[in-house]
């Protein structure tokens, strides 16, 4: 897939998983870090542009949610790449575990205190199915960050 993305200029959104690896790490940084890592050397290895280049650490694909939750806290640390971080929290198992909302379709306000403390983690791309409501949390985190001594907010 690397050689057609870079044959074509298309972007690439590298996204972290567990399932089906022998080499996974128990901290889940530690693991972010080989996984992504070892991706994006094969991607600028396979001649795609790193302007071209998102990564998404993969919140609920074959995740605890302990490790999400851990991840989250600790998603500064992925800005070490240099790279735009892509985060998909929508709705996830995770977020209803913590609110105990079963249904999926209860989770937004969950999953829009999630886009919060991810964009003031430095995330800067959001898939959500509630775009109303996390363009709201969006709005806030972002005048927080404006608000910030020497903070520029990011673009949404």
């Amino acid at each position: 897939m690397a050689d057609v993305v870079a044959k074509t200029g298309a972007g690439v959104c590298i996204m972290h998983t567990g399932r089906g690896r022998d080499d996974r790490l128990l901290d889940v940084i530690a693991d972010q870090e080989l996984f992504l890592g070892r991706s994006l050397e094969m991607a600028l290895g396979a001649g795609i542009a790193r302007a071209a280049i998102t990564l998404d650490p993969g919140f609920g694909f074959a995740k605890a949610t302990d490790d999400d939750m851990a991840l989250m806290a600790r998603l500064p640390e992925l800005q070490s790449f240099g790279l735009p971080l892509l985060v998909g929290t929508s709705r996830k198992r995770f977020v209803g575990a913590v609110t105990g909302r079963e249904a999926p379709d209860q989770r937004d306000v969950g999953t829009a205190a999630t886009t919060v403390a991810l964009r003031l983690a430095g995330a800067s791309i959001f898939r959500v199915h509630n775009v109303a409501a996390n363009r709201d949390a969006l709005l806030m985190a972002d005048a927080i960050l404006a608000a910030a001594p020497g903070q520029q907010a990011s673009g949404h």
